[in-house]
């Protein structure tokens, strides 16, 4: 009834970093409960970077909410527990129309009245706070343990708003989880016909454990595996959920789209991709025919799983052959790579 991606080497069509994610996890281990939160830095880049680098340092272990106003937010990221303090610098301020303070749980860097004076303090709402957007740096989203930071948000204060008894952060570090792409944008229906099989792509990358990735298609499992990334899919006549949960040992995280399928499930007319690429031999040991089917010369790239450029060959159409090595002429290692033309990738393997 499906057609469903079968797993194999040959063939793994990816999408490219996209801009829009970038996205990280972080989590505070706090004396009151753990609470986890998405930190969007690829849409935030300044921020969500400089969030990323002091919580890697350590900076943030052992401070405490210092400052909790009931209904509003609770505070954290001053190394002198009195709103006074930051990490000796400042950051430049940084806006995405996307990120509001639209519920509770959004995290944005706390600053002075003046311009451009964040530097390690951040909030985390406790309710909407529309009057807030536009004058402060949205950059995360609490996701997982809200009722911790809603339980901290009621502790009793002082009259300076500090919590009687010190809420303090045990530990505040980054899971070992990173998404760098998702296609289509989750935030927007996608259109499709039973004949077509549009593309659907979650690229995660995490350190020291495999990233197992579960497709549901109306909460059944499709697809499922560590290399499937990816997946083409038909959908017959009507509305539809498709999910990816993309899983390590620390960490889980589900992206789903909302799937409208119009026109005759009996129309077997499947429109011809404007670009595609496939490589041959894959696994290839010192070189690999890449074919490239397109009306026009598309950019073609070649990139190793932690998103950096390998190999540039600019506009080509064709097939041409890639000799394992990179930009500098310099033999890469062995290991998987992308290859991305126009707006299709494709996956293949270097074995040496």
């Amino acid at each position: 009834m499906f057609n469903i991606r079968k797993a194999c080497l040959l063939i793994v069509v990816v999408c490219l970093l996209a801009p829009v994610y970038g996205l990280h996890f972080a989590r505070w281990d706090t004396s009151m409960g753990s609470f986890t939160a998405e930190i969007y830095n690829g849409l935030m880049p300044i921020t969500g970077g400089n969030f990323i680098s002091l919580t890697n340092s350590g900076f943030y272990n052992g401070l405490i909410f210092h400052r909790v106003v009931r209904g509003f937010v609770i505070q954290d990221g001053c190394p002198n527990g009195t709103g006074t303090g930051g990490p000796g610098y400042t950051i430049q301020d940084e806006y995405h129309p996307s990120l509001l303070h639209d519920s509770a749980g959004m995290l944005a860097m706390a600053k002075t009245a003046q311009p451009n004076s964040a530097g390690s303090q951040y909030y985390i709402t406790l309710a909407p706070q529309p009057g807030l957007d536009g004058r402060y740096s949205v950059f995360g989203k609490v996701v997982d343990g809200l009722n911790v930071v809603l339980e901290i948000g009621q502790v009793p204060v002082n009259a300076n708003d500090r919590p009687l008894t010190p809420v303090t952060i045990n530990e505040l570090r980054m899971l070992d989880l990173m998404v760098d792409c998702v296609m289509p944008e989750i935030d927007e229906v996608v259109e499709t016909s039973p004949s077509e099989e549009p593309l659907f792509a979650v690229l995660a990358f995490s350190q020291n454990y495999p990233v197992t990735y579960t497709w549901k298609m109306d909460d059944q499992v499709v697809l499922q595996g560590v290399d499937e990334l990816t997946i083409n899919h038909r959908f017959p006549s009507g509305n539809h959920s498709l999910s990816c949960t993309i899983e390590n040992e620390e960490w889980s995280h589900t992206f789903t789209w909302q799937v409208q399928s119009t026109g005759s499930d009996g129309d077997d007319n499947v429109l011809p991709a404007k670009q595609s690429i496939s490589l041959n031999p894959n696994p290839f040991r010192e070189g690999t025919a890449i074919k490239l089917n397109s009306l026009q010369p598309q950019s073609l790239k070649v990139y190793d799983l932690k998103g950096r450029l390998i190999r540039d060959f600019g506009l080509v159409k064709g097939e041409l052959y890639w000799d394992g090595r990179d930009s500098q002429q310099r033999s890469c290692g062995a290991g998987t790579y992308l290859f991305k033309y126009g707006d299709k990738c494709s996956k293949g393997v270097l074995m040496k």
